[in-house]
């Protein structure tokens, strides 16, 4: 399932994933998050890999779901989209990302699930799922209000609205940011580096310690969030939201 679109490679003790489908804005389709789970699952079971680092290989992070690709795919609790999602929640080994540019929809939402995330000034973050006809989705109706407090959370699920990177500093999405791209990725890929020096086991305890307690919640609303944004994909207005978005 692996895809020239999502690449994996070990330098020293971290295992460095990108997304690299640069010519849609990184959108990402059924088989990049098949693609996804299989990098990340190998850097799990890789006992030289202490640290997981996420990024793209150009200016945006990612424009959420490809649209077309995504309503050609059946979707279901069994989908690549949810068991991605579900493996990103339950990696034990810590997650640095970087992102800049779009994190559209689940480009925003997988953040959630990150240990330490590094934004560019230009980032312009948005989960317009109610634009779509949607629901939230990743965990994002339990985490964000968890991470971000219950004002922000409503304010940008129920608005779908574009926020920029000081607002999402300032409300603890990410936990800081770089003057551009390069600059960006170099901070994260340092401190995935930092972090390295660190014991494997005192590194994954911990992690364990600050995620374990909320883990089986989290899947639990995950599940009923896909429920739920399934309901949505069947009605007109979503239907009707999904055909106006791929005619512009």
């Amino acid at each position: 399932m692996n895809t020239t679109e999502v690449f994996g490679e070990a330098v020293d003790a971290v295992y460095e994933i990108k997304i690299s489908r640069g010519d849609k804005m990184n959108a990402l389709t059924d088989a990049m998050y098949g693609s996804l789970v299989e990098h990340f699952l190998f850097a799990e079971a890789n006992s030289e890999v202490k640290v997981i680092y996420l990024r793209s290989d150009n200016a945006h992070f990612s424009a959420g779901n490809d649209l077309a690709d995504f309503l050609e795919n059946e979707f279901n609790v069994d989908s690549n989209v949810i068991n991605f999602l579900r493996t990103l929640a339950g990696l034990k080994k810590p997650l640095v990302c970087a992102i800049g540019g779009a994190a559209v929809g689940i480009g925003t939402t997988l953040l959630l699930h990150c240990d330490l995330v590094y934004a560019s000034l230009d980032t312009k973050f948005s989960m317009p799922f109610i634009k779509l006809g949607l629901t939230p989705e990743g965990g994002s109706s339990l985490l964000l209000r968890q991470r971000c407090g219950t004002a922000k959370a409503n304010d940008w699920l129920l608005t779908g609205r574009t926020f920029l990177a000081e607002e999402a500093l300032s409300a603890g999405l990410v936990n800081g940011l770089c003057d551009d791209t390069e600059s960006t990725w170099n901070e994260a890929r340092n401190t995935a580096k930092q972090l390295t020096k660190k014991s494997s086991r005192v590194l994954n305890e911990t992690k364990a310690l600050l995620k374990s307690e909320h883990i089986d919640e989290v899947i639990r609303i995950m599940g009923k969030e896909a429920k739920v944004f399934a309901e949505s994909l069947e009605t007109e207005e979503a239907k009707a939201a999904f055909k106006a978005f791929l005619k512009r």
